[in-house]
């Protein structure tokens, strides 16, 4: 996926109105009115996006999209860590001692 091309597709239907209205009513229509050409996996992001926003206004949209754009630094995310910042792996479960008593 390029993500310069989602990036561009975010920042344009930011700042263009019409553009983002048109998207979404009729994505398809409204990138090949706009010269897109995306990829099978592109497009199915776009329409996702579509579908989980369909309920927000477009202002909200706006905003949602001016966010993301912020936030990316355009590299991928970095692998998470374990839960206790070691990189040796998970730690071995201790077997509780069987048979020894200790006599005082």
């Amino acid at each position: 996926m390029r993500e310069d091309v989602l990036r561009s597709l975010a920042a344009r239907a930011s700042s263009d109105q019409n553009f983002l209205s048109g998207l979404r009513r009729d994505p398809e229509a409204a990138l090949a009115a706009h010269g897109y050409a995306l990829t099978e996996e592109e497009l199915a992001t776009v329409l996702d996006l579509r579908r989980r926003t369909a309920a927000l206004g477009d202002g909200t949209v706006v905003a949602l999209l001016s966010g993301g754009l912020k936030s990316r630094t355009g590299s991928p995310p970095g692998r998470p860590q374990s839960p206790g910042g070691s990189v040796a792996g998970p730690a071995r479960p201790r077997f509780p001692r069987r048979g020894r008593r200790r006599e005082v």
